[in-house]
């Protein structure tokens, strides 16, 4: 399994709003973009290191399996609207 560092957001955690994607910027909200780590150990000190430059955010930067952020939520309301 390949795993990715997420930002979630502040109001609703259930929602991704952006990928680490290893460059100066850090932060893509393109999950195109997304670095892909093959083990979590390695992506253990990258997560570390991005608490500590936001430790504000500390709690909303996880490592989760790289495909993560995608599909409907069974609790996602926008499933049973009729189109």
């Amino acid at each position: 399994m390949r795993y990715c560092i997420t930002l979630r957001s502040r109001p609703d955690r259930r929602i991704v709003t952006g990928w680490y994607d290893g460059s100066n910027c850090r932060w893509s909200t393109d999950h195109k973009r997304k670095k892909l780590f093959d083990k979590k150990r390695d992506a253990k000190p990258v997560r570390r290191d991005l608490r500590n430059l936001c430790p504000r955010n500390a709690e909303l930067i996880n490592i989760e399996p790289a495909n993560v952020g995608f599909g409907v939520r069974e609790d996602d309301p926008r499933q049973f609207q009729a189109g």
